[in-house]
């Protein structure tokens, strides 16, 4: 299985093995936290088409598969990994096709940005083949107003400013072969950059 693309159930199984090993005792894991899970490690596979912001949460096929197979049982308010289920992921998944770096875990205040950043106005126009942007499309992208720019000390615009072009981008660069979507976020911030350079150099160091 070493050199084999595993399935959607079989990343539906990780991610509930995922939620297992954070469940507190005689807490239970949902469709809804599972849904959301398996999105957050595998958003290619599991987003709704066109909408790559959000969760698809029509999977049951991929689950009632792993019922078959006796690798999970319980219900859609509460999943439990079978002994059979723990094996199968530890011996066969993890150790098989599945690598560390193919599962994106995203920390919740760059998870909470990136969605921000694929809603706004900014990016949804440059989808559309838009490059020729205005001051307020910088201030839309960054999640800031014209305000924090003009401010005595800046501290408001400098914190979101390096929030987004040291981790933001960062974290972008590094998973953009799983997401297709942070890639056009690199691209888009480039372009605003080299767009807004003597404006942004007059104020800060970039």
């Amino acid at each position: 299985m070493a050199n084999t693309e595993i399935n959607k159930g079989d990343k539906i199984l990780l991610a509930i093995d995922e939620l297992s090993k954070k469940r507190k005792i005689g807490g239970k894991i949902t469709k809804e936290e599972m849904v959301v899970k398996v999105w957050k490690m595998f958003p290619n596979d599991f987003c709704i088409k066109g909408y790559p912001q959000y969760p698809n949460s029509d999977i049951s096929k991929y689950v009632t598969r792993l019922f078959k197979e006796n690798l999970l049982r319980g219900s859609f308010f509460n999943y439990t990994i079978t002994e059979k289920g723990r094996e199968y992921v530890k011996n066969r998944l993890l150790k098989g096709s599945v690598k560390s770096k193919d599962i994106l875990s995203i920390p919740r205040q760059i998870e909470s940005e990136i969605t921000r950043i694929i809603n706004s106005k900014v990016f949804k126009l440059y989808l559309t083949g838009e490059t020729n942007f205005i001051e307020s499309d910088l201030f839309d992208f960054l999640g800031t107003s014209s305000r924090s720019f003009s401010d005595s000390n800046k501290t408001a615009f400098i914190s979101k400013f390096n929030l987004i072009s040291k981790e933001i981008i960062s974290f972008c660069e590094k998973n953009k072969d799983q997401q297709k979507e942070l890639e056009k976020i690199i691209l888009l911030w480039h372009i605003l950059l080299n767009k807004f350079k003597d404006l942004l150099s007059t104020k800060i160091k970039i």
